[in-house]
């Protein structure tokens, strides 16, 4: 609790809650396994779950929550429209904020750029469909609206170290 840095009794909210989801499952994989190792893999992972607690933390009130609050909405609207987003500009004016505010909002509870969480979610989009059989690199690049195959190919190999061809054969 020391590490979460939670008093006794007391309850949090964490965000983005599959982030902390993953770990308590592996906890309780490991936890029914009943391997010699079981309980050392456990302790390590509740270590590693507290650990990701106080690292995900939510603010509980006041200006603070009120700017997550913008920050959560704003990531919901992008989850939503991504596929027609292209700039920060764009991004901005939807969800009725400054540039420059929404950027702050990103770093300080996403630890990234809202524009760099766009490409995630185009980029994560292009995985999909690169996955579907016939699927072009031209039309994926088109689908998620990086028109230019070469620019697409470039941003997709920064984002999984791969280049679109290459991931389409490691099915």
């Amino acid at each position: 609790m020391r590490l979460c840095q939670l008093p006794a009794g007391t309850a949090t909210q964490i965000f983005p809650v599959h982030e902390i989801q993953n770990v308590f499952e592996e906890l309780i994989r490991h936890g029914q396994w009943g391997s010699s190792r079981s309980q050392q893999i456990c302790a390590k992972l509740l270590e590693c779950m507290a650990l990701a607690i106080a690292e995900a933390r939510a603010p509980r009130q006041g200006v603070e929550m009120l700017s997550f609050l913008s920050y959560q909405q704003c990531r919901q609207h992008m989850e939503k429209h991504f596929h027609r987003l292209n700039t920060l500009r764009e991004i901005a004016q939807e969800c009725h904020l400054n540039g420059a505010y929404l950027c702050r909002l990103f770093q300080r509870y996403g630890r990234q750029s809202p524009y760099q969480y766009l490409l995630r979610l185009k980029m994560n989009r292009a995985a999909e469909l690169l996955l579907q059989p016939g699927a072009l690199v031209k039309q994926v690049a088109h689908q998620t609206g990086l028109g230019d195959p070469f620019h697409f190919s470039r941003v997709f190999k920064r984002v999984f170290g791969l280049s679109p061809d290459v991931f389409r054969h490691l099915k």
